[in-house]
């Protein structure tokens, strides 16, 4: 396991790096209002592979490890067929999102070709990480991001930066995705029978699937509330803030994509010790990466500081610490939501991603109604965070860390 998480976290550094140069870049050559623009459409490609989590990727994690090939290949097959489905159910998002925020015919087309591709990346990606596959995984995606950055240096001096890096990382990916050739037992024959097959696993996505977009109304909610109570510039600076911490989250997300088949395969076999260390390993990941990077950031500070304000971004001092105490939250609960993922236990982490969504849209309308500060939305969030932490360890602590309900419980299609 150690080979893929060094791999595993090569890829999201990668991913960080990138994103961070490509939000640096709407810092320094674009304005507030357009940034907010791409954030705006950008949070709704994040609500649709939150879904896409839920509904496709989780299952991939528990109905094909440790399966006879010819097993495995045919629930392979089925998840692609729902994959497909759930890719046509998205572009009427992408046509909500360009009429929120008044897009003309090239950034809605940007848009829509965004939503179509960006579910079938992720899909190839964890297919590849599910077969153990995950440098081929880093591949795939220092393809994407080569092939994206030279359309989106293109395309800036062509169209409006957001539909132009829009448009560039889709067409990144979809490079990607033609050169890899991850092989995804497409049978379009077969599609009507692998829906109806589907139902039978039903049971546990739909809680997970409930879970998973109330989590995203917490982490991203915000987003919809600052650009209608406020405007997209607000949400731009936002974002700028975020944009300092956005490696953090990406760490925990490297380890749990990694562990959480390590922890299905080792609850099956009945062995809590090694699924505490993976637990104390992930916690440790999490917090040690984020106090070195918060040293890294303070160390910086004069640098990003001026250049803030120089842009027109503000005091970000505030915004920015907000931003590092929420990432640390929700990395260390990303760490205990796999191991209650790995567990089947959806229904207790949609409760828990119910009352912090919940929670937090209500905490950040009322700051953004009475007037205050929008980095105050932020520290919202952080408090949000902490408390769905401590439930999630509460819940963790009083049940069997170790124990399990039966690893395979859910029928693939016959």
């Amino acid at each position: 396991m150690r080979n893929a998480v060094v791999f595993s976290i090569l890829d999201q550094a990668l991913l960080s790096a990138f994103n961070l140069l490509l939000s640096l870049a709407f810092i320094g050559f674009a304005t507030p209002s357009e940034f907010g623009r791409f954030a705006f459409v950008q949070a709704g490609g994040f609500f649709v592979t939150s879904a896409q989590n839920a509904l496709v990727v989780m299952p991939l994690n528990y109905l094909l490890p440790g399966r006879p090939p010819e097993e495995a290949d045919e629930r392979l097959s089925m998840l692609t067929s729902v994959n497909l489905a759930l890719t046509a159910a998205v572009l009427p998002v992408g046509f909500g999102l360009g009429a929120v925020v008044g897009a003309d015919t090239t950034f809605l087309l940007a848009i829509l070709a965004y939503f179509a591709v960006v579910t079938i990346r992720d899909y190839a990606r964890n297919t590849l990480v599910v077969k153990g596959e995950i440098h081929r995984t880093l591949i795939f995606d220092v393809v994407a991001v080569a092939v994206a950055s030279l359309l989106a240096a293109g395309l800036w001096r062509l169209i409006r930066p957001e539909a132009a890096v829009l448009a560039a990382l889709a067409g990144g990916n979809l490079v990607s995705h033609l050169v890899c050739r991850v092989e995804a037992k497409t049978d379009l024959r077969r599609f009507p029978a692998h829906l109806a097959a589907y139902r039978r696993i039903w049971r546990d996505t739909r809680w997970a699937l409930q879970g998973a977009l109330q989590n995203e109304v917490a982490v991203r909610g915000w987003v919809f509330l600052v650009e209608r109570m406020r405007d997209t510039a607000s949400l731009g600076i936002l974002n700028a803030g975020r944009v300092a911490v956005s490696p953090l989250p990406l760490i925990a997300a490297a380890w749990a994509r990694v562990a959480r088949p390590r922890l299905v395969a080792e609850l099956h076999r009945g062995r809590p010790d090694r699924v505490r260390r993976l637990l104390w390993t992930g916690v440790g990941v999490v917090v040690g990466v984020s106090l070195l990077y918060g040293l890294a950031l303070i160390a910086a500070w004069p640098w990003v500081e001026d250049l803030a304000r120089r842009r027109h971004y503000g005091e970000m001092g505030t915004i920015v610490a907000a931003w590092w105490l929420q990432a640390l939250a929700v990395g260390l609960t990303s760490v205990l939501s796999a191991h209650m993922e790995a567990q089947r236990r959806f229904r207790a982490l949609a409760v828990i991603s119910f009352l912090g969504g919940a929670s937090a849209l209500l905490l950040v309308f009322l700051l953004l109604r009475a007037g205050g500060a929008i980095g105050t939305a932020v520290f919202a969030l952080a408090g949000v965070g902490i408390a769905e932490f401590v439930a999630l360890a509460v819940l963790t602590r009083r049940g069997a860390v170790g124990g399990s309900r039966p690893a395979v419980d859910a029928e693939g299609p016959r």
